[in-house]
């Protein structure tokens, strides 16, 4: 969220949320808490999961 706050504002989460398909996902490796928060408050439900082999440790998908 620091390199590109303008992609992590709130309300193009909320309107991602309208325009997403019935149990769309979104998968980010920022796993941040002030992320996973917001995303929940756009009623995104969040999970947090293993990364990709020698890559990050934690993914988080966020299911519509």
């Amino acid at each position: 969220p620091e390199k590109q706050p303008e992609m992590w504002q709130e309300e193009l989460f909320q309107q991602l949320y309208v325009i997403m398909k019935p149990h769309g996902k979104l998968t980010t490796y920022c796993v941040k808490g002030e992320i996973r928060r917001m995303l929940e408050r756009c009623r995104f439900k969040t999970k947090r999961l293993p990364g990709p082999p020698q890559g990050k440790k934690q993914i988080l998908n966020a299911l519509k």
